[in-house]
């Protein structure tokens, strides 16, 4: 099958939907995955191995935005509250490509942006969450 240039989807335009969390200025987005745990069983004095799966497990999202006077993810690391969400990937012309759909995700982690004032970048907020579950659909 062969692949044409137009076809890849670029990763720099996205969306994040969380819910009851606006979802304004993300500027980066890692951690989609899911992998499957297998576990090796050898019956004794036997040379064949039987493989089984342990079932899927997912990665961490983390996710970094503008700081802004607005603390709601702030809140919802305090509150360890679960939400539900997704992540859609935009093609060049703004319409969803495809999404990926997590649920019960929980605030782990906030990290503020480091201060100097001798950096004039913007301040970025980082949230680490945990999710259960990853579906992928595609538009």
């Amino acid at each position: 099958m062969r692949v044409l240039l137009k076809e890849l989807l670029r990763g720099d335009r996205f969306d994040l939907e969380l819910e009851g969390i606006s979802t304004a200025g993300f500027v980066s987005c890692s951690g989609l995955e899911s992998s499957r745990e297998v576990l090796e069983y050898r019956e004794g004095g036997s040379d064949r191995v039987e493989f089984f799966e342990d079932g899927p497990s997912t990665g961490r999202l983390v996710l970094e935005r503008g700081l802004t006077r607005d603390a709601e993810l702030w809140n919802w690391y305090q509150d360890a509250l679960p939400r539900s969400g997704a992540v859609v990937l935009l093609d060049e012309d703004g319409n969803e490509s495809m999404r990926w759909i997590f649920h019960s995700a929980v605030a782990v982690s906030w990290k503020g942006p480091p201060l100097d004032a001798r950096n004039q970048e913007i301040a970025l907020e980082k949230l680490e969450i945990i999710y259960e579950g990853l579906r992928w659909k595609k538009n």
